[in-house]
């Protein structure tokens, strides 16, 4: 992820507003970046789907037209508010039966920089939640996935990114290394802090000590993590400062760090081979997800 020039933002059409617009807003203004809005309404009203006696099949066909109508009037309205603040935007309206498919589909044959859509709190436990549909995307879509909250941006807030410098496999570090320029990239368009956070699990050993297995060797596992993502951020505008190296459970050392540091948004990877893809989607990443207090970035290798 290199750059911010083009924009599809996915818009929920069963709410008056979808907060997912003020964020898109912010960003094309700041990336001066073109937007495309999108909204896919299954057609399942239609001739053969329904036999009542006393309607004419062609009732259904009219109560379809009304909801194009509308949701191509919603689109228009978004696309005049855009333009009007210098924003170039332009509205698509698909009617498939599968969303996620939709969107993977118009992001192939478009090729935006990055595809932004909105996830949404359950009422009772202010938790998030993550549909099959921002699961398959979070897998599948092609390009670099905003997963947006309806909580407003800190201002002077963080953006961070979690790196997994140690894992033996090679195309992990190139994913870190995606990561990191990916971070970089938004927190310079959007005046975020950037930061770093790695959380490793030490040996069984190290947890339940042996004789020969003091403070000391456990400082030196510690440093050769630390050491990898030195290695990581070398060049970049990322400060020392703004290094967060933890031991133990992931999810809540990483959401604790995120309340900590105000992030606006926590940048992840999601690999695209096979058996390794489906980590992102294992307890680990849902628990991220549904606790994460801010914005999600996935980025795929």
């Amino acid at each position: 992820m290199d750059k911010i020039e083009s924009l599809l933002i996915v818009i929920d059409p069963t709410v008056e507003r979808d907060f997912v617009v003020n964020k898109a807003k912010e960003i094309a203004k700041l990336a001066n970046a073109k937007v495309l809005f999108y909204i896919n309404n299954a057609n399942t009203l239609n001739k053969q789907s329904y036999i009542y006696e006393g309607i004419d099949g062609d009732f259904f066909e009219t109560q379809r037209k009304l909801f194009e109508e509308h949701y191509r009037k919603l689109l228009d309205d978004l696309v005049t508010e855009f333009n009007s603040e210098n924003i170039d935007a332009s509205f698509e309206f698909s009617e498939q039966h599968n969303l996620a498919e939709s969107i993977i589909d118009l992001t192939k044959k478009i090729c935006p920089d990055l595809v932004i859509k909105s996830t949404h709190h359950h009422s009772a436990l202010e938790r998030t939640l993550i549909t099959n549909t921002d699961w398959r995307l979070i897998r599948k879509c092609p390009a670099p996935l905003l997963l947006v909250k309806p909580d407003p941006w800190f201002n002077e807030g963080g953006a961070v990114v979690a790196v997994d410098p140690m894992h033996s496999n090679a195309q992990h570090s190139k994913l870190d290394e995606s990561l990191i320029s990916g971070l970089n990239m938004v927190a310079k368009k959007c005046e975020f802090t950037p930061c770093v956070f790695h959380s490793y699990y030490p040996f069984v050993s190290t947890m339940f000590p042996l004789g020969g297995e003091t403070k000391e060797h456990m400082d030196n596992i510690r440093t050769q993590h630390l050491d990898k993502v030195r290695e990581l951020i070398q060049g970049t505008p990322i400060l020392e400062d703004n290094i967060r190296i933890t031991e133990g459970d992931l999810v809540a050392t990483l959401i604790s760090y995120l309340k900590e540091v105000n992030a606006n948004l926590l940048v992840v990877g999601a690999l695209s081979k096979n058996v390794v893809e489906r980590a992102i989607v294992g307890n680990t990443a849902e628990r991220i997800l549904e606790d994460c207090p801010c914005d999600v970035l996935v980025i795929k290798n």
